[in-house]
């Protein structure tokens, strides 16, 4: 995690900056609210998980890149997976936060991926003459 931020800060652009910055939050919060162990549903880490779909959703639809779209889509998989594991007392615990950590590594991916492509889409930006909105890979 401290690698892909420390690559976001490195050379990512606004967006790649604040999607780092809220999953070392995030990380940070879940620490401090989770209760390790428990098979349970985490209802705390749910709703720090919420707050992060909820930004990476609202970068998702301000950005012109891709990898938001996946950010959120991963970050969707984890509160869906809280709620599954809420809903259905047959999913056993080893699944529950298998899931939601895998989940939290993809997102991790996208974000590094964003941070590592993105002076080439800021060198791409200044060479081409885009359009206003137009979505850029």
């Amino acid at each position: 995690m401290m690698i892909v931020c420390g690559l976001a800060l490195w050379r990512g652009r606004d967006d790649e900056r604040l999607a780092a910055a809220a999953t070392l939050a995030n990380w940070s919060i879940t620490l401090l609210v989770s209760r390790p162990l428990s098979g349970e549903t985490q209802w705390p880490v749910l709703a720090v998980d919420a707050v992060l779909l909820v930004l990476m959703v609202w970068l998702a639809l301000r950005s012109n890149r891709y990898w938001p779209l996946f950010s959120a889509a991963f970050a969707l998989l984890i509160v869906v997976t809280h709620i599954t594991h809420a809903l259905d007392t047959g999913v056993s615990v080893w699944a529950y936060l298998t899931a939601t950590l895998i989940w939290s590594y993809f997102i991790l991916f996208t974000i590094g991926y964003g941070a590592w492509t993105a002076p080439y889409v800021r060198a791409a930006d200044v060479t081409a003459d885009a359009t206003p909105g137009a979505t850029l890979r």
